[in-house]
């Protein structure tokens, strides 16, 4: 394998023996590599190669604007997710958890808490995902010496149940994909805008898309929260995203004859938001 470009310590574009493009990840793989060395094998014994071109693009943006730490603490993770459980996992993971643990590091740090996003029925149903959440929140207080909250373990769980080719849950994936499909017309044209599809921001606002509709599909929605304080100032601030929200509304009701709590209201207001920014 040969360095074609240094993404961060954690990530290294390079040549295989074919001449074909591949990502490199693991701990420290980038540290003081310059164009053109030439990795030895007892070097990338242990590191990932990404095959996915859509995904690889997806980790290179990604690598400008996040901390190598979170891509080492995701292979981590999902290392000790396939050891332990022998789960058969998807490649996006990589990208989705990564993008997640520094989201979630980010939110702590603003002091926006999640809570009660799990449920008894999914730690009691889906017990191998939950315990690989909580071991990625005790490497996340163990890095950052910061207790994370709890509930947090059953949002990075979602992303082990998705990504799994041979769950239970993906009998419900192309129901899931026509959801994504659908809400990204909906807010394509009631806002008369085309998607740039090579943003950070769209690239978030999919993968909220696609747990969002695995929630709906799944029926475990985001709970209510208990105040409506945080809720009523987005709404305030985010007239026009809400305003399409309650035409997602409309879809979801006619479809699954189900309500939006305002937790998932909220959210999907967010991300709105983000992609209108960038038109």
């Amino acid at each position: 394998m040969r360095v074609v470009k240094v993404l961060n310590n954690s990530l290294v574009l390079a040549l295989d023996g074919q001449g074909r493009e591949t990502i490199l990840m693991g701990k420290g793989i980038g540290y003081q590599k310059s164009i053109g060395y030439q990795f030895r094998e007892n070097e990338i014994e242990k590191v990932f190669v990404l095959q996915d071109r859509e995904v690889s693009k997806n980790i290179i943006r990604l690598a400008a604007e996040t901390d190598a730490v979170y891509f080492e603490l995701a292979k981590n993770v999902i290392d000790y997710a396939m050891e332990t459980f022998g789960m058969e996992l998807m490649d996006h993971i990589y990208l989705s958890l990564t993008d997640h643990l520094a989201f979630a590091a980010r939110r702590l740090r603003e002091g926006i808490v999640l809570q009660n996003f799990y449920t008894q029925d999914m730690k009691q149903f889906n017990p191998d995902e939950f315990e690989v959440g909580e071991y990625a929140l005790r490497l996340l207080s163990e890095e950052f010496q910061v207790e994370f909250p709890k509930d947090e373990a059953g949002n990075i769980a979602f992303h082990f149940i998705n990504a799994q080719y041979d769950h239970p849950y993906n009998s419900h994936n192309q129901k899931i994909a026509r959801v994504v499909e659908d809400i990204l017309d909906i807010v394509k044209y009631n806002f008369g805008i085309t998607y740039n599809e090579d943003s950070t921001a769209y690239s978030r606002y999919v993968t909220h898309l696609r747990l969002f509709a695995q929630r709906l599909v799944s029926k475990s929605l985001l709970p209510e929260e208990h105040s409506s304080l945080l809720h009523d100032q987005i709404a305030t601030v985010c007239q026009k995203e809400f305003d399409c929200v309650r035409r997602i509304q409309l879809y979801i009701t006619e479809t699954f004859y189900t309500k939006l709590t305002n937790q998932e209201e909220m959210y999907l207001a967010l991300h709105i938001h983000r992609v209108l920014e960038e038109q």
